[in-house]
């Protein structure tokens, strides 16, 4: 139980220029892992754990009810207290269901601050007006059409609904609200690959301070939070072919086994911090380190206790939010995306450095220690303005030349007289970055890239001192595929027949994301579908009904 907060209703929106500003929350910040989950350990030796079999799959031996300390019967199980969990216990809890919230870290725990919708009342108030099967469609397209599109649908017409619920409750609310809608008409897109959707609402007091203020107004409503108790197994009933009817969870004093009458949400994030499933879903991101802040948590224990009880796994590869924000073992520099002239360590240009944010990893993987630094001139301060329109290149509220001259500053940003002396602070070959800036230049002089095939509005020469680099390495924000679910967050089995009584949702959840990277023409939906799963299953499973659409 923690402090109660005030609750608030008044509904005010803020309206600010430039859509892409809100594709930084969504990318880097919104981007990231949405929650936290129950602990794959089953508990001192009484039952075997996946780490004990040749399968790390493998499910444990069932919990015998000896070993039940204590029974707590609920309506409704969440599993973990992220902000898809968060969101799926508050909205219960309104319903006057009986809520159980088995948490493992000893707060709420989500990250990043804004999340994608469609036909919100921010939305509506600012103007930023568009077919949602657009987005939609050119979503599946970059994912490779392996999207469930009904449950992208599901995702169209209740995530408007979804953030005006909770901005009603918590726009006014000090530390967690209000909400940001960032919009600007005139943004102009140079070619589809920078391509965003004004999606983004961001919660200026960011998503782990909306989680905790969600599962403290759930308590508020007759919810039980219990911080620090992972769930550890599910219960299915005959003989694990029935429906799932409870959870056991792990507390202080030994097991606790919480029954569900009407259904059990797994909203338990992601796997990143396992390396088994990473090494199994996600092979094109070995080798990045996870930037997720508690490696403890995020260990696909939400994953896995579905798959123990039948749950189906979406196929591998899986995607995963692969950034440079937050940094890795790099200094923290605003512009990651900006397209200057990359050069591996080696001194050497590499590739087009006009791609799509979420996809500029893909190169650094074929690069000694996946990094790669931006090299510029003393002309940065305008060149960047036109240097695009996806994530981390023109969009506020990140002021990207204040970042990089305070980096500067700070001895951050790897600086030069000449290039010879660039080369030397960045510690690699002079006569290599030389001859690369050489042919750089000769090809922003003729404005056509013989090389790799920028186009000419993004060749900016490296010409004017002093000259600067800036040093870049991706990391795995969160990984985004789970449990397989129809449109209303149902489980699945192998056989794609709904396992009664459990749900998945946010980053626990399959069939949502497609291809390797979160495309960013959507930006914000990490947390997004979190939100809106979260509140999705949570109504299907108190009775309520879904939007279904417009017709």
């Amino acid at each position: 139980m923690r402090k109660e907060q005030p609750l608030v209703t008044r509904r005010s929106f803020i309206g600010l220029g430039g859509v892409a500003a809100a594709t930084i929350a969504a990318g880097s910040l919104a981007g990231c892992a949405s929650g936290s989950g129950s602990s794959g350990s089953s508990g001192g030796d009484k039952a075997a754990t996946p780490a004990e079999s040749t399968d790390y799959k493998a499910a444990p031996a069932p919990i015998a009810d000896d070993d039940i300390k204590e029974t707590v019967e609920a309506d409704i199980v969440v599993v973990g207290g992220g902000i898809s969990g968060a969101v799926a216990a508050a909205t219960a809890a309104e319903a006057g269901k009986k809520v159980v919230v088995l948490q493992k870290a000893e707060t709420a725990l989500s990250h990043g601050s804004g999340a994608a919708a469609w036909n919100s009342k921010a939305q509506l108030e600012v103007g930023a007006d568009f077919d949602p099967w657009d987005a939609v469609t050119e979503w599946t397209r970059q994912g490779e059409n392996r999207a469930d599109l009904d449950l992208l649908k599901t995702w169209i017409y209740n995530s408007g609904p979804t953030i005006d619920w909770a901005t009603a409750l918590t726009n006014d609310v000090e530390g967690v609200g209000p909400v940001i809608m960032t919009y600007q008409p005139g943004m102009e897109y140079p070619d589809e690959y920078n391509k965003c959707f004004p999606t983004v609402h961001m919660w200026t007091g960011q998503m782990q301070a909306l989680a905790q203020w969600l599962l403290d107004y759930a308590e508020k409503n007759g919810a039980e939070v219990r911080y620090s108790t992972p769930a550890v197994q599910l219960v299915r009933d005959d003989d694990n072919t029935g429906r799932v009817s409870a959870a056991i969870a792990e507390g202080s004093d030994g097991y606790i086994k919480v029954t569900a009458a009407d259904g059990v949400i797994l909203a338990a994030g992601d796997y990143g911090n396992n390396p088994q499933m990473r090494a199994e879903y996600l092979p094109h991101a070995e080798g990045l380190k996870s930037a997720y802040t508690r490696p403890d948590i995020n260990t696909g224990d939400g994953q896995l206790m579905g798959m123990w009880v039948g749950g189906f796994m979406q196929l591998a590869p899986h995607c995963s939010n692969i950034h440079y924000d937050p940094p890795i073992d790099v200094p923290d520099i605003g512009g990651s995306g900006i397209p200057w002239l990359f050069v591996n360590k080696n001194g050497k240009r590499f590739c087009n450095e006009d791609m799509q944010y979420g996809q500029l990893y893909a190169q650094d993987m074929n690069q000694p220690d996946y990094l790669h630094f931006q090299v510029f001139d003393d002309n940065f301060r305008t060149d960047w303005t036109d240097m695009g329109s996806g994530m981390m290149k023109k969009e506020p509220p990140v002021d990207i030349v204040a970042s990089i001259e305070a980096g500067i500053e700070k001895g951050d940003v790897f600086t030069g007289e000449s290039i010879e002396e660039l080369a030397a602070a960045m510690d690699v070959p002079s006569d290599a970055l030389a001859a690369t800036v050489e042919r750089y230049n000769q090809l922003c002089d003729a404005g056509y890239d013989d090389d790799y095939g920028k186009q000419a509005g993004r060749l900016k020469p490296v010409r004017k001192g002093p000259f600067y680099a800036v040093a870049r390495r991706p990391g795995v924000l969160c990984t985004l595929n789970g449990i397989i679910t129809n449109g209303s967050c149902q489980a699945l089995d192998a056989n794609r027949e709904v396992i009664e009584g459990l749900y998945a949702v946010g980053n626990c959840q399959g069939n949502f994301f497609g291809g390797l990277e979160h495309q960013m023409v959507i930006p914000g939906m990490s947390l997004g579908r979190a939100m809106t799963t979260g509140r999705v299953a949570a109504l299907v499973a108190s009775g309520q009904d879904l939007a279904k659409g417009r017709i």
